[in-house]
């Protein structure tokens, strides 16, 4: 094809005009050549007759293809079509992928650090500073509640970390890691569009470090911290102190540092490059043994109370606060049994008593100890109004001016004659015995005697004493003459006085009840005593006035 600004060249005889010498391209016309052809050849007459001649002439008309043939041409150019969209969803994948082939995705974090759009090179060097920096910078403070504190940081402790592992799982994210594991351009472009909408994390792992010095700073603390607890106990029992008759020993609450929680919590700061400050605050350690849960034990369970008659003699009086002593800040342990005379012993002289007016067959006689069984009988109120088992008890022959009828125990040392009263400790616990003579409050002028208890609380129940007459023995109508001849009373054979008033006896049952939120729930017999009656007894002198 030639230039458009070719000019082929012109003959000088005449514009248009072509010179035959001239070799022209195929093909290029100019004019006049046409009419130049047609005169150089005859002209031919063709008769249509529907053929073209068989030389020469106008070319033939083409034939029709077949259906099949169509078919095909069709099924080539979309098989070409389909190709070409193949082709092109493939380059535009590959176009989408080829952008993140060297660089880590979008999202990808390791230690907190954002690698989207970094080469490998430049992450790992990223995340290795941000590690040398936390290193530098990492501490962990250890302090106390007053204030004092110790630094634990990662050169005391050696610590280094490798990123390599975490950046490898990073970079697996929209990445072939391996030949193994081969990922097609399809799977690529699914991981590179997921990593759009979803954050990846990845930890650093500690390669290195020397946890000991955490073990010993710990175990320092620890020995600093703590304290022994320390049980609460009783330190004395005050019988004469009835406000407070027992001193305590307070419990002291004990300390321990929790050395497996702080471990445990700065071992997951060192993890975490996390700085910070930790509390080494000492947990209590509570004693086995408190003030409170002693004072149940020490409780007061009865008080008993009789009063000394005004009439009674200062020896009488003295007799009652010696055998008081005897048993005065004593204690029993359960199941431990109290004897009265074993413990008061015998009532002489030489044993701390007086000789005092007592009762003997019904009237008052001269004896060593006078008074002692006011002391016993007070005992036994108290005793067995606390819930103890009496053992040996005995109630006086003839009534008795301090207590009701079957609520009184008599005592007695004489040789061949000895009455002893007994209980034993069935409380639970340990029991406590104060016994004292004090004032009357309401009474100035008159003496009481005052036995306490102490011991297992009782709670909300309580025992009380009970008696019952169960028979009258009718007063004798005869008085007994009793002839004084050591003159006692009387002297001359004309006077005559009356010791004993006639009385009538009783037969008396004693129960003891128990009562539980007010109300009774057990009443036991436990005593039947005998109250004789009397004659009245009258004494008479039997020496005749004159000699």
């Amino acid at each position: 094809m030639l230039n458009q600004g070719y000019r082929p060249p012109q003959q000088p005889n005449g514009a248009g005009r072509q010179d035959p010498s001239w070799n022209y391209p195929p093909g290029y016309g100019y004019p006049g050549a046409a009419q130049m052809q047609q005169q150089a050849q005859p002209r031919r007459t063709v008769k249509r007759t529907g053929k073209p001649p068989s030389g020469g002439g106008a070319p033939r008309a083409p034939k029709k293809r077949s259906l099949k043939w169509q078919l095909i041409k069709v099924l080539v150019v979309l098989v070409v079509l389909a190709g070409a969209g193949v082709w092109l969803y493939v380059w535009k994948t590959q176009s989408d992928v080829r952008p993140y082939t060297a660089v880590f995705l979008d999202n990808v974090y390791v230690d907190g650090l954002n690698l989207s759009g970094m080469r490998w090179e430049e992450a790992n060097s990223a995340v290795q500073r941000q590690i040398d920096e936390k290193l530098s910078s990492w501490y962990v403070r250890l302090r106390n509640p007053a204030g004092a504190y110790k630094d634990i940081t990662a050169q005391m402790l050696g610590i280094s970390r490798d990123p390599t592992h975490a950046l490898e799982q990073a970079w697996a994210i929209g990445h072939e890691t391996s030949t193994q594991d081969r990922k097609t351009i399809f799977q690529l472009k699914a991981e590179i569009d997921a990593a759009k909408a979803t954050r990846y994390d990845f930890t650093s792992v500690e390669q290195s470090g020397d946890t000991t010095p955490i073990d010993d700073i710990l175990a320092m603390l620890e020995r600093m911290a703590y304290v022994a607890p320390q049980d609460a106990a009783v330190l004395s029992f005050d019988p004469d102190n009835a406000a407070q008759p027992f001193a305590f020993q307070n419990e002291v609450v004990g300390k321990r540092l929790n050395v497996d929680a702080l471990r445990e919590q700065i071992l997951d700061m060192v993890q975490t490059f996390t700085s910070g400050e930790v509390l080494v605050q000492p947990e209590d350690v509570q004693p086995k043994v408190t003030v409170a849960s002693l004072r149940p034990y020490y409780a007061l369970r009865f008080r008993a109370i009789t009063p000394i008659d005004t009439h009674s003699t200062d020896e009488r009086n003295n007799n009652i606060r010696v055998a008081f002593g005897k048993f005065n800040g004593l204690s029993l342990n359960d199941g431990e049994r109290f004897s009265f005379n074993k413990v008061v012993g015998n009532r002489t002289q030489k044993n701390g008593f007086y000789q005092a007016f007592e009762y003997s067959y019904g009237e008052l006689t001269p004896g060593w100890g006078g008074g002692v069984c006011q002391a016993s009988t007070t005992l036994y109120l108290a005793v067995v109004q606390a819930g103890m088992k009496i053992t040996d008890h005995t109630a006086h022959s003839t009534r008795v001016t301090y207590t009701d009828m079957g609520e009184d125990a008599t005592v007695s040392d004489t040789r061949g004659h000895e009455i002893d009263f007994g209980f034993r400790n069935t409380t639970g616990s340990k029991a406590f015995f104060a016994a004292r003579v004090i004032t009357d409050p309401s009474n100035k002028k008159r003496l009481l005697c005052e036995v306490r208890v102490y011991g297992k609380e009782l709670g909300n129940t309580r025992y009380e004493l009970e008696t019952e007459i169960v028979e009258k023995l009718p007063m004798p109508t005869e008085p007994e003459y009793i002839e004084d001849t050591k003159a006692k009373y009387v002297t001359y054979t004309d006077e005559e006085l009356t010791v004993i008033e006639a009385s009538e006896g009783f037969v008396v049952d004693t129960y003891l009840s128990t009562i539980v939120d007010g109300v009774q729930t057990e009443r036991n017999k436990i005593a039947r005593s005998t109250y004789k009656n009397r004659a009245a007894r009258i004494y008479v002198g039997v020496t005749p006035k004159g000699f």
